[in-house]
């Protein structure tokens, strides 16, 4: 009975952060579709200025996440996740008032940096809220509120907007995150003991405290499907112009269908049977679904590599995230989650930037080809490291 007590996954403080994140990730999806058009039509920016303003938000994420990490295994999880979910209701309040560009590029700044923090540290608690034995089948159950965020926030944002404009779009999400901010500050949890006593938070900002170097190959490898997802969002819309295939729309909410249910199981899956199969199956469907991709002449073909596409995502990502908060540990598991997502977000970042250039020299065709190669190779290091890892592991147990 004690046992089945400490191994239930559905406890208060799991559900809690769920609705947090649901919360959290509405009223970011809300915004990110819009903020290209709110500068150029409200600060008069050109579209350049506007891409900026609108890309600067990962830069800074990026550069704010090794300090997340270092920062969530330092101080209360609990402290920094309020802090960080408070700064993001004031830059959505911030988003309202800005009066011109250099505002809304600090704005831009801080929201980047505050949501870089938020969803390292979430993750971080949230590994403390479910047994050891069932991580991946958490995180997995715990991405499903933003798998949700994506598939409606962006079309709830428009309608508000269009109805009653971009000052209510802002002050709706700043009253969202605000009541989410308050709601946490009742989160009921204690942080853990520190093994170490005496150590002050400059001295932890050591290479290995930023950097989870043992989990390096996970991120990686997980950062290919982020990689692609950067790929395919960015030049779907041109590749199904020029090929004429109609309602190209539809590849995102298959692909928020697939990925919702795959998420529903492949935790359990990987919990029990390891990551090895699971990885594999997901990098190979990713490089099938990139063939497709590029081949599609119809909107049945461009359905079904949106399927391929997101079986594999929903299976890759949620397995080696959880693999890298397994063997960090508890302790470490700040820095884990900031590691693995530094890899998603260099992906999502660099795979615009080399399929532009690849898409115009070649087409998008070339651009989803390559695509599929970056995955293969990313399957062979794949299973040359976890082979590496199997015989490490046998000559240590000997």
């Amino acid at each position: 009975m004690e046992k089945q007590k400490k191994e239930r996954l559905w406890n208060g403080n799991f559900i809690f952060l769920i609705i947090i994140s649901c919360v959290t990730g509405f009223g970011f999806n809300m915004i990110y579709t819009m903020v290209v058009d709110y500068s150029a039509v409200n600060l008069n920016a050109s579209l350049s200025t506007a891409g900026v303003i609108s890309g600067i938000f990962s830069i800074a994420a990026l550069v704010i996440r090794p300090f997340a990490g270092a920062a969530s295994d330092f101080y209360n999880k609990k402290m920094i996740c309020v802090i960080s979910t408070g700064v993001i209701a004031l830059t959505a309040l911030g988003y309202a008032i800005a009066p011109n560009i250099p505002s809304m590029f600090l704005v831009r700044i801080l929201h980047g940096a505050a949501f870089g923090v938020s969803s390292t540290v979430n993750i971080a608690l949230v590994t403390f809220c479910i047994p050891k034995s069932r991580v991946a089948e958490g995180l997995g159950y715990y991405g499903l509120g933003q798998i949700l965020a994506q598939a409606v926030g962006p079309g709830m944002g428009a309608a508000v907007q269009e109805r009653y404009g971009y000052r209510s779009l802002f002050l709706l999400i700043f009253v969202l995150t605000a009541i989410a901010t308050v709601a946490l500050c009742f989160f009921r949890y204690r942080e853990p003991a520190k093994a170490e006593t005496g150590k002050t938070f400059l001295s932890a900002l050591s290479p290995k405290n930023l950097i989870a170097t043992d989990v390096l190959m996970y991120a990686a490898i997980g950062s290919l499907f982020s990689f692609s997802n950067g790929m395919v969002n960015s030049f779907l819309k041109t590749f199904c112009e020029s090929r004429g295939i109609p309602d190209y729309a539809l590849f995102f909410t298959v692909s928020a269908f697939f990925l919702f249910f795959i998420r529903l199981s492949v935790g359990r899956i990987a919990d029990k049977k390891g990551i090895t199969g699971i990885v594999n199956f997901s990098l190979l469907a990713s490089v099938v679904a990139m063939v497709f991709l590029g081949k599609s002449v119809s909107l049945l073909m461009l359905l079904v590599a949106a399927a391929l596409k997101a079986s594999g995502q929903g299976g890759g990502q949620v397995s080696l995230q959880a693999e890298c908060m397994k063997k960090a540990g508890p302790s470490r598991s700040g820095v884990a989650a900031s590691t693995f997502y530094i890899g998603s977000d260099i992906g999502q970042g660099v795979g615009p930037a080399i399929g532009g250039v690849i898409s115009s020299a070649y087409g998008c065709e070339t651009a989803f080809f390559g695509t599929a190669v970056l995955l293969f190779v990313g399957f062979l290091i794949f299973n040359f490291y976890q082979k590496k890892q199997k015989s490490a592991g046998a000559v240590q147990a000997s």
